[in-house]
């Protein structure tokens, strides 16, 4: 399997056992190791959890079109990582943002929980 870096350092380590344990949410897995999301053509892209630096979730909406035009609520993952790089994440439950944010604060407990936090820590 192809891997390809999004923010960060390319991994010397052989990131396929991660991914194939990583829990899955959706379209995207939570590894020990990183964040995966499939790749528009082949492989798997990543953000490495070590270059995390704040998650937090945050409702949103997504506006649809068609015949009723109104709008979805959504949750949003946010991910904020080094260099002021940032990755969000559009979830469908709630449930699962929780879920998802929750097993990044195993993996990585020290990281900033609010955009407040975040700015503090600069």
């Amino acid at each position: 399997m192809e891997f390809k870096i999004l923010y960060g350092k390319e991994s010397k380590e052989d990131l396929t056992p991660d991914y194939k344990t990583a829990t899955k949410f959706g379209s995207f897995r939570i590894g020990k190791n990183a964040i995966y999301f499939p790749a528009l053509f082949a492989g798997t892209k990543y953000i490495p959890l070590d270059v995390i630096n704040g998650a937090w979730v945050r409702k949103s909406t997504l506006s649809i079109k068609g015949c009723c035009a109104g709008q979805i609520p959504v949750f949003v993952l946010h991910i904020s990582c080094e260099n002021d790089q940032s990755h969000n994440i559009t979830i469908d439950r709630e449930k699962d943002a929780k879920q998802a944010l929750k097993l990044i604060k195993e993996y990585r407990p020290n990281i900033a929980s609010t955009p407040e936090e975040l700015v503090a820590t600069k």
